[in-house]
């Protein structure tokens, strides 16, 4: 008898399968937009705002011992135009909070996986449209369109748990 073959037909050289995540729905979950001292701001605003952008990331499995969560990715956005002189305040133009979210399901996960699937993996895969979200909704408001490079949300949450 080939012994290869009744390995391979008990299972006993099967690898597990790897860990992954299936996106469901994405949406926007929530969004605030403050234009601050309209109208009269826009006769102001002679160049590209500078900008401060905050970047945080949480999931909430849905339901006792289900493979799905709700991630959410939370952009937070305010341009500004420096000062002109020194001893001068900065002017705030706009203030962005987004919200945006999206269903996950976790296949073949472990303990160990969690995290990395949910807090790394799952913002990757929304960032692209809240980037685009962020974009539009500054672009509608009257300012030139807020672009954002690529953000390493591995970084992130090494940073975090350093921190926490």
């Amino acid at each position: 008898m080939n012994t290869e073959t009744a390995d391979s037909l008990s299972g006993a050289s099967q690898t597990p399968p790897a860990p992954s995540i299936l996106m469901g729905i994405q949406y926007v979950k929530s969004v605030e937009f403050q234009v601050l001292g309209a109208p009269a701001i826009y006769s102001r605003v002679t160049e590209r705002p500078h900008l401060g952008v905050s970047v945080d990331v949480r999931a909430h499995q849905m339901g006792e011992n289900q493979p799905n969560f709700e991630v959410e990715l939370i952009l937070r956005c305010q341009g500004h135009l420096p000062a002109q002189r020194e001893g001068e305040e900065i002017v705030p133009l706009f203030d962005v909070n987004l919200i945006y979210a999206g269903i996950f399901t976790l296949q073949h996960a472990t303990a160990e996986t969690f995290e990395t699937l949910l807090l790394i993996e799952a913002p990757r895969l929304l960032y692209p449209a809240a980037r685009n979200m962020l974009a539009t909704l500054c672009r509608e408001a009257g300012f030139l369109p807020v672009i954002m490079q690529q953000i390493d949300f591995a970084a992130l949450w090494r940073n975090r748990r350093a921190v926490g």
